[in-house]
This record gives structure tokens, C-alpha cells and sequence, in this order.
């Protein structure tokens, strides 16, 4: 990787300093940390739906998002073929956040969907063989005074399935099931995440050539930032600097929020600890964790051991994926199916009516307003219980007719633990000792 002498970074950051007091930057520093405002997505959509149609949209970008986690746990380095597809997410249908980044001398602020499944950090660059519309400026590397491009004998250029060496240029090209792509050149330029700190030098995708994406002329979004286990991910490259930590805590209803970098005080705090599952094992880049069990109020389910286990690597079949990017959860059919089953007898016995709704969740019944008795739901995970109040295991519509709907999706391979489920608790991807940790807390957002 390439080096910068040390007077030369001093020189770069107090000029960029300068220029970080005219920029707007949703990023502090406090204590060693680095905190970066999570923004939603749907806050750059129209917002003239309906609660109706608001959770409808939610629901099909979980099930995007569904389609997106369960296509790339299929890749395993044992299995992958140079000439394989790599998907990676770049749609704001498929993703709940982002963060605005600094990048460059001088900065370009870029903002870069938020995603825990994805490896690379990208964003568009000049000059652009094709690029889809963004109204913040592209960033361009020929203007900036601490660009470089990443070797092809670097680690992280030789090792990497999403690179590849062509004409001494180190070069991906990676493409979309829909017949979207995007091709550019490794690089490395200074990324800044607070105006009172050194920047940080990492490697990022430059994409000069993005065809298929369907963003019109308004879109903000620029690219992804990476927060996977993988080496080329933003938690790989400054771990060292933050404990190889960060966390969330997701504001209720899905309001922005803060994702924080490094050692946060849990002090005071019932703090549980799970382990991530197969950490750093090839294909699995995602945060895997072993869910044992699920309760529904005080009933527990008792499904057989392994119910919800990996069972197919190449395939993609089976396992729980913890993720920030799905709004809903979604769980496998066979106990899904089983977790309806129990909620239906559940409210049965209140003689609760049934209806249909246009919002995409299969289990709904009208609100009575002498009903309060709302079973929680508990995810039993390895060392750990996930309690969930019932703010976050229903939805409820108070516009027009009333009803409330079990926020739970059915999928045909994996398991996934959405943000609607994760509101209210700060939640802590300890990737150096390969755990998640959790605790209930009342989130609040930016100050």
C-alpha cells in the first residue's frame, strides 16, 4: 500500500480542516469515537404515503434485501469461478441508511448507502464512462492532491475475489443479477468522518462505468460503505484504530439514528454477549449468528436443534443473519410458519377479527380498543435472549381503518434479524472477539 510521509499528512490536514468548517458533516468525534449519523433512505423519498403505504414500501425492500443477502452467501472461495457474478448492493430500495463521507484534497462529500453485507467501499467517480444521476458533485480523483491508485502487488489487490489484476491496474467488475454493474479501479485517498481528527487513508472502489441502476434525477446516494468482515470493509481497514467495534442505536420508527465507531460505555448496562458464527471463514462475510429459539409471549417454541443452522454453504441455505439493511425481519417458512401458527391461537382466544391489508405481512387483525394483552416475542440465541416489546413485534395503522400487523416475513433460506426488531437497543459488532453484543436502551438520535 502506498505511503504518505508524515509531514505531507500534517500538511493535508490542516488544509482540509479549513475546508471541513464550509462543509456540512452529519460525523463528531467524542472520547476516541467516531459517530456518523445514520440517515434513512426514505427521508430522500416522497413523502406524501400513507402509513399503509409506507409499510408496504418496507416490506418489499426487505424482501429485496432478502434476495440480495441470500445471493451472496452463495459465494464461497472454494466454489467461486473468476468468471462468477459478485453482486453488491447499490439500490436505496435495498438499504435503511446512509452516511455522508468526506473524500479527497480538497473534500468531496459523498453520500454512501450504509450496508453490514457488503465488502467494498465505493462511490461514483469522474471522469465517467456512464454514471447514473446524483445531484451531489461526483467525486473526482484527478482533483484531488492524495489519490492513488492501489497496487497490483498489494495484499489487498492479490487476496481479494473483488479484484483483479489487468494491464498493471488493479480493477473490478462487478455485476447485478438484474443486469446492473459496475466496473472501476482500486484506489486510496483520504476519507474524513469528523472535521477534529486525522483523516484516515483507506482503499475504495473508484466506479467510473455504473449502467442499469434505476436512481432518477433527484438521487443523493454515490456508492456503498462497506461494513462487512471482509479485509476491504471500513471496519477491517481502521480497526486497529477503533477496537475493531462499532454499533447502533436505531431510533424509533426508524428515525435517523448514530453509528458510532469504537469503545462505547455499556457501563451500568445488562449487557449479553452472542457469538458470531464461522467468523472470517471464506463466503461468510456476513454477520452469522446461531439462533436457537424463539418464544412467543411465555410459550416457547422448542424448535429441534439447528432449525435455523447453516446447512447448505454453496447454496446459501439455512443460517440467521443479523442486519441493519433489512427493515423487517424475516425468518425461514417451516418455522415462520409455525411462529404464525402460535401467534393465531394466541388471538384467538380475544376472538380478534382477521382482515386484509395492502401492507405485505400475512397475519393482521383489526385494533379493538379494549385490547392490550400483546404477546412479546423473544429470540433465544447461543448465551443470549433477545426480548421484544410490542412496539417492535407489530406494526400498527391508526389512519382509516385500524389494524396491527405481526412484522414478521417468510423466506425460503435464510433467517433475518431486521432493524424494525433492533429499534431501542444499542447493539455492538465486537469483531475482534467475534461476538455481537446487546442491551435495551432508549436510542436517541443526533445531537
Amino acid at each position: 500500500m502506498s505511503q504518505i510521509h508524515q509531514s505531507f499528512l500534517v500538511l493535508t490536514f490542516f488544509c482540509c480542516l479549513a475546508l471541513l468548517s464550509q462543509s456540512h458533516f452529519t460525523a463528531s468525534k467524542s472520547d476516541g469515537l467516531i459517530r456518523l449519523q445514520l440517515i434513512p433512505v426514505d427521508s430522500l423519498e416522497p413523502q406524501n404515503l400513507n402509513e399503509s403505504q409506507k409499510f408496504h414500501g418496507l416490506v418489499e425492500k426487505s424482501k429485496r434485501r432478502a434476495s440480495y443477502l441470500k445471493s451472496i452467501s452463495t459465494l464461497n472461495s472454494s466454489v467461486l469461478n473468476p468468471s462468477d457474478t459478485i453482486p453488491i448492493t447499490m439500490n436505496t430500495q435495498s438499504s435503511l441508511y446512509f452516511v455522508n463521507i468526506g473524500i479527497g484534497r480538497p473534500i468531496t462529500q459523498e453520500p454512501l448507502l450504509v450496508d453490514t453485507a457488503s465488502d467494498l467501499i465505493w462511490t461514483q467517480c469522474q471522469p465517467c464512462i456512464n454514471c447514473f444521476p446524483q445531484t451531489f458533485p461526483i467525486y473526482d480523483p484527478r482533483q484531488s492532491a492524495t489519490y492513488g491508485r492501489l497496487p497490483c502487488n498489494d495484499p489487498l489487490c492479490e487476496n481479494n475475489r473483488e479484484f483483479s489484476c489487468v494491464n498493471d491496474v488493479c480493477v473490478y467488475d462487478e455485476r447485478y443479477a438484474n443486469g446492473a454493474s459496475t466496473k472501476g479501479i482500486a484506489s486510496e485517498d483520504l476519507f474524513f468522518f469528523f472535521p477534529d481528527s486525522i483523516p484516515e487513508f483507506l482503499v475504495f472502489g473508484c466506479s467510473d462505468d455504473n449502467q442499469g441502476f434505476p436512481f432518477g434525477p433527484d438521487n443523493r446516494i454515490s456508492g456503498i460503505l462497506g461494513l462487512s468482515m471482509s479485509p476491504l470493509s471500513l471496519i477491517s481497514q481502521i480497526g486497529g484504530d477503533i477496537n475493531h467495534k462499532f454499533s447502533y442505536c436505531l431510533v424509533y420508527p426508524l428515525a435517523s439514528s448514530t453509528l458510532t465507531f469504537g469503545d462505547v460505555d455499556t457501563s451500568g448496562l445488562p449487557i449479553q454477549s452472542t457469538p458470531f458464527v464461522t467468523p472470517h471463514a471464506p463466503g461468510y462475510s456476513n454477520y452469522y449468528l446461531n439462533l436457537i429459539d424463539v418464544s412467543i409471549g411465555t410459550h416457547r417454541m422448542m424448535f429441534p436443534p439447528n432449525t435455523f443452522a447453516i446447512r447448505d454453504v454453496e447454496r446459501g441455505l439455512g443460517g440467521c443473519i443479523m442486519d441493519s439493511g433489512s427493515a423487517f425481519t424475516s425468518m425461514e417458512r417451516t418455522p415462520y410458519r409455525q411462529v404464525l401458527e402460535q401467534f393465531m391461537a394466541y388471538f384467538e382466544r380475544f376472538h380478534l377479527i382477521r382482515v386484509q391489508t395492502a401492507t405485505g405481512f400475512e397475519l393482521c387483525y383489526r385494533q379493538d380498543p379494549n385490547f392490550t394483552d400483546y404477546p412479546s416475542m423473544t429470540l433465544h440465541f447461543q448465551g443470549a435472549d433477545w426480548p421484544l416489546p410490542k412496539e417492535y413485534v407489530y406494526i400498527f395503522n391508526t389512519a382509516g381503518e385500524k389494524y396491527f400487523c405481526v412484522a414478521l416475513l417468510p423466506d425460503d433460506r435464510l433467517t433475518i434479524i431486521g432493524a424494525y426488531h433492533q429499534q431501542n437497543v444499542l447493539v455492538i459488532y465486537d469483531v475482534g472477539n467475534n461476538r455481537l453484543q446487546f442491551a435495551p436502551v432508549v436510542c436517541k438520535g443526533p445531537k
